[in-house]
């Protein structure tokens, strides 16, 4: 559900869409935008080859919340074109939040 908190303890504070966040696993420099917060837990969401996040990410708790997240470049003149990928809510760092963390009085 949109607006839904994926996690609330401080080392792993809300996500939403917008958001600039790193994976935690790579050495990248480009961070990853999240583009989707599903309801799904990382153990009932499918990727493309029937298996789940979950399996593909052992070392994270089966029950994370997934996030959608796609890597953005500056280049990138359409957002719906690139890959998501779909990551454990854990295995990602907030880096910039495109929103108040505070309330709900973001949009006034």
């Amino acid at each position: 559900m949109a607006g839904e908190t994926l996690d609330t303890n401080d080392d792993h504070p809300q996500l939403h869409v917008g958001a600039h966040v790193h994976d935690r696993e790579q050495d990248r420099d480009a961070p990853l935008v999240v583009v989707g917060t599903p309801t799904a837990r990382a153990d009932e969401y499918k990727c493309n080859d029937d298996a789940t996040v979950a399996e593909y990410n052992k070392d994270y708790p089966a029950d994370d919340r997934v996030v959608e997240a796609v890597f953005a470049q500056r280049t990138t003149v359409d957002i719906e074109r690139v890959q998501r990928y779909a990551y454990p809510r854990s295995r990602l760092q907030l880096e910039t939040s495109v929103h108040d963390q505070e309330g709900d009085d973001w949009w006034r």
